[in-house]
């Protein structure tokens, strides 16, 4: 029963490894720079503007509908 009570205190008290490594640093700036270069191309795209702007506006109708306005 006490190394039960150990374990889940463990859990709690920051006993195992906590934050990235640094190859997981790598990996993690390397995914965030292709999702940034993806949404870098979607946004340059004048007809994926032009389908958010269509759900922009959509939505700010809903929510007008919504309220009454």
């Amino acid at each position: 029963m006490k190394k039960l009570i150990n374990a889940i205190r463990s859990l709690f008290h920051g006993d195992h490894e906590a934050g990235m490594a640094t190859a997981e640093y790598a990996v993690g700036t390397a995914a965030v720079i292709s999702l940034g270069g993806v949404l870098w191309r979607l946004l340059n795209d004048p007809a994926f503007r032009e389908l958010l702007w269509k759900l922009i506006q959509w939505l700010f109708n809903l929510i007008m509908s919504m309220f009454g306005g």
